[in-house]
């Protein structure tokens, strides 16, 4: 009986992405254990978890998968950028802006493989400009917009507390102490083209209610905002506020120190957290960030419990405090009355640091 010896063996290239990651991890969790890491383990993988695609951008190389190389490693090496501050828009925000690249780059991958040289070429060629133009579009490109401004002032007459409520959709909100005494609430908010600040006011018997909020949609950074969108708001430090903020992606910074908080609920889904509790007495916060980064400054002296509800997420604690499962609190906090904070984070990094 003949047999074919004509019959061809096509040889499947392997992934090396899955052992790319696991050396990878290993590494990382290596100099981490050794301490090797600056600024905390966490802190940084917060950062660094980009890295992923430029892993993948090997594997395709390896794999003679040239458009993926180039859009893996771009987005990569971009995201990367993105988390340290480099572009307007956050890391998060590049991805939910920008997937559909990804679908472009599998239907490039698909129509170029087992092409020639010359082809992949072109398709590589294409890939980079892809990528430079979705960048370049983005920062400078014609549908880019200018920011809204919008002046916020409230006057402090005949108002003895508040209730202060915002609602940004993204931004990078900074609320702290303002210096006059006769204005209640005073700064200026900037939106995107394409959003709309609502404000509502109403005042009964001294208390008077203020609510905040941007409505619409942020496709694209601004031409005229190089860090995002800013909600810098200074209160009245002599007038009690009780503080609800809901923010999907951004930045919030609460420099709390010199003001009169009553309570405090603040929501992030995903971005970087920043608390800096009052000076004085203080009883009960909640703080919410889903994925990111949350930081919590408190007063020297002050006694307080956290209540933890974690999943994923790395721990950093100042000297003066300690952790017992779900809880963290001061020298001194488990057998008192103390100031509680109630922190969901499931996902990211915690910073509880003692501020001066």
């Amino acid at each position: 009986m003949e047999q074919n010896s004509n019959i061809k063996v096509e040889k499947r290239n392997r992934s090396i992405f899955f052992p790319l990651l696991i050396v990878f991890i290993g590494i990382y969790l290596l100099l981490s254990n050794l301490n090797m890491i600056p600024g905390g383990g966490w802190n940084l993988l917060v950062r660094f978890w980009p890295v992923i695609f430029i892993l993948g951008s090997i594997d395709d190389l390896l794999n003679q998968k040239w458009v993926g190389a180039v859009i893996n490693f771009s987005l990569g090496f971009i995201l990367v950028l993105a988390n340290f501050g480099f572009f307007s828009m956050s890391s998060w925000q590049i991805i939910i802006n920008y997937w559909p690249v990804l679908i472009i780059a599998l239907g490039l991958e698909i129509i170029l493989r087992g092409r020639s040289v010359v082809t992949s070429l072109i398709g590589i060629a294409f890939a980079g400009l892809l990528v430079f133009g979705l960048v370049s579009f983005a920062i400078k490109g014609p549908l880019t917009k200018d920011a809204n401004s919008h002046l916020i002032e409230y006057g402090k007459q005949g108002i003895t507390n508040v209730e202060l409520t915002i609602k940004p959709l993204v931004g990078n909100l900074v609320i702290k102490s303002g210096e006059s005494t006769n204005q209640l609430v005073t700064g200026e908010i900037q939106v995107s083209g394409d959003e709309h600040l609502v404000k509502e006011s109403e005042i009964l018997n001294g208390e008077q209610k203020i609510t905040l909020a941007s409505s619409g949609n942020v496709m694209l950074p601004s031409r005229n905002v190089q860090n995002g969108y800013p909600w810098y708001l200074a209160l009245n430090s002599e007038i009690p506020f009780s503080l609800t903020i809901e923010q999907i992606i951004g930045i919030q910074k609460l420099l709390l120190s010199e003001l009169n908080i009553d309570a405090l609920d603040a929501m992030l889904v995903i971005g970087t957290m920043e608390v800096v509790l009052p000076e004085e007495e203080f009883l009960a916060a909640n703080l919410e960030c889903i994925i990111g980064e949350m930081v919590i400054r408190i007063p020297e002296g002050m006694e307080v419990r956290i209540e933890l509800d974690s999943g994923m997420t790395g721990v950093s604690l100042d000297d003066g405090f300690i952790k017992e499962g779900n809880l963290i609190y001061s020298t001194g906090a488990k057998t008192k009355d103390v100031t509680v904070l109630k922190v969901n984070l499931p996902m990211g990094s915690l910073k509880v640091l003692s501020q001066p």
